[in-house]
């Protein structure tokens, strides 16, 4: 998380439109197949571009219940025509599981076992005890050889480069690669010809040697939580299923007084509070939940959320609520988010719904510190991405405000599909979140968004938007008859024609939470 806040300071410090990076924030999306379909590294420009949050738990969710044959074909009908017959319909979903702990050292063990090529980007990977003929393939190793545009892709072949850290020690003549990681590891600064002399004399007695391998070595194999806790029906995300296992076995998983969740950085502005404080209130209703729904023992009374805090990652203590918070919380947000249903109709399920709701969350939890954006900057930023003439990082961090919220309503509704709590509240709650789209479609860019909003006009949405804007804010947007160039693109994003609408707070906080909402981050500032 560290390495991830550095690459956003770095970013944030560079001017908008002066990176590399942002020269292309404004061009649509568009994939060379050519260099899709060919190996190469990530282009120097993009190496220092902070990683999305979402990425493995969008990943995981598609392979499990989004790509089957229909889906595959309709992503794939413009570039391969190539029969889908022999696929299964959800070809991937039977062999896509989430694991303890961490993902290399159980792909090393699978490997070890049975062989197989691990797929990845980590050469770390090269470093665990593999077997005799476990090995990894890089992704950028990756090339189509004898395929294109106008071919149906039935010659081509995949080719890729696979390393087995067996046959590299017998080639270069040592017990095995770790010794020459560790070596490395003490002198990088050291040629190759070097090193492997070195390696060849490791002392694995050291406690230096000891301690350095002590991350590579692979543990006992934990299955579906060893009858300690059931396992969900529905898959958890991969922030929930730590806290899961940490509840499960908790000296295994577990270390300090309490359970812990990493909130990965936000693609947001470094210089502002971290966005992450939208949504609290939904997140900590979802601890309590299932903190509740378990035997006294097993439970809890606080979670700890590893977030940005300005220039520093920090732990930053939820306090878990007892029953009655969690009924009057529970109560709060079926009413909250009914009525918001209720504003949008028939559209409630639509991902409209739910980012129109998410920027009137943020909104909502801003509106005594800030002035409120009129109606004309709000249809900018729905039909532009910006509210301003051009993109700042005031737009940017309101993408990752309202992604924020939106992510943790998901993990509401998770962790609430994961506990048996009874009663009409989670029933009517349960409903209402059902309709919370998958991730990659809550999660989408904001080139994506934008482009949508020629539909959102045609389906009234402006309309529902500004009615749910006055229901939960107290007054609808001021229409501003202003020219773009006469609006405001500072780092606040508001015009001082704006009107600052005090809000009717819901049921009473929770000690340590805040009566706010909020939506999420996107994969890319694209």
């Amino acid at each position: 998380m560290e390495k991830s806040r550095k690459r956003l300071e770095l970013l944030r410090s560079q001017p908008l439109g002066t990176s590399a990076v942002f020269s292309h924030l404004n061009d649509g999306p568009w994939v060379d197949l050519k260099k899709l379909f060919c190996s190469r590294s990530l282009p120097t420009r993009y190496k220092d571009f902070p990683e999305s949050p979402f990425m493995v738990s969008a990943v995981f969710e598609d392979l499990k219940f989004r790509w089957n044959k229909k889906n595959i074909s309709e992503a794939v009908s413009s570039t391969l025509s190539a029969s889908l017959n022999d696929f299964e319909d959800y070809p991937w979903a039977s062999i896509t599981v989430m694991v303890p702990g961490e993902a290399d050292a159980e792909c090393a063990r699978i490997a070890r076992r049975s062989g197989c090529a691990i797929l990845t980007n980590d050469s770390d990977l090269l470093v665990y005890n593999l077997g005799t003929h476990g090995s990894v393939v890089f992704f950028n190793s990756i090339e189509i050889d004898g395929w294109s545009c106008d071919d149906s892709g039935e010659s081509a072949e995949i080719k890729a480069m696979r390393l087995c850290p067996a046959w590299l020690s017998l080639r270069l003549g040592i017990v095995n690669v770790q010794h020459y990681a560790y070596e490395l590891n003490r002198a990088p600064h050291l040629g190759q010809t070097e090193l492997i002399q070195r390696s060849r004399s490791t002392s694995e007695e050291t406690s230096e040697y000891r301690l350095f391998t002590k991350e590579y070595q692979i543990g006992p194999c934990y299955g579906p939580m060893q009858d300690v806790l059931q396992w969900p029906a529905q898959p958890l995300d991969t922030r929930l299923s730590e806290i899961y296992w940490q509840y499960g076995i908790h000296g295994i998983f577990m270390s300090g007084e309490a359970p812990h969740v990493y909130l990965g950085n936000l693609n947001e502005d470094h210089a502002k509070k971290c966005a992450w404080e939208q949504g609290r209130m939904y997140r900590s209703l979802g601890y309590s939940i299932f903190n509740a729904h378990l035997s006294v023992p097993r439970r809890f009374t606080s979670i700890y959320e590893y977030v940005r805090r300005g220039g520093r990652i920090a732990a930053v203590r939820t306090t878990l609520g007892d029953s009655e918070w969690i009924e009057a919380e529970m109560e709060y947000v079926c009413e909250h988010l009914g009525m918001a249903q209720a504003t949008f109709h028939d559209h409630s399920a639509s991902p409209t719904f739910w980012r129109a709701f998410a920027l009137c969350e943020v909104y909502n939890a801003r509106v005594m510190q800030d002035c409120l954006p009129d109606a004309g900057q709000l249809r900018r930023f729905f039909r532009l991405g910006h509210m301003g003439e051009k993109l700042e990082w005031s737009d940017i961090h309101l993408f990752a405000e309202t992604r924020a919220l939106l992510y943790s309503l998901r993990m509401l509704k998770q962790l609430l599909g994961a506990s048996d709590y009874h009663g009409g509240l989670a029933a009517k709650l349960t409903t209402i979140l059902s309709g919370l789209p998958s991730l990659h479609i809550l999660m989408r860019s904001r080139h994506e968004i934008t482009r949508e909003y020629s539909n959102y006009i045609a389906d009234g949405f402006e309309d529902r938007f500004f009615c749910l804007w006055e229901q939960m804010l107290g007054a609808r947007p001021c229409q501003v008859q202003s020219s773009v160039k006469q609006l405001p693109h500072g780092s606040t994003g508001s015009t001082g024609s704006s009107k600052l609408v005090p809000v009717k707070q819901g049921a009473g906080c929770y000690e340590g939470h805040q009566r706010s909402s909020n939506i999420y981050e996107f994969l890319t500032l694209s």
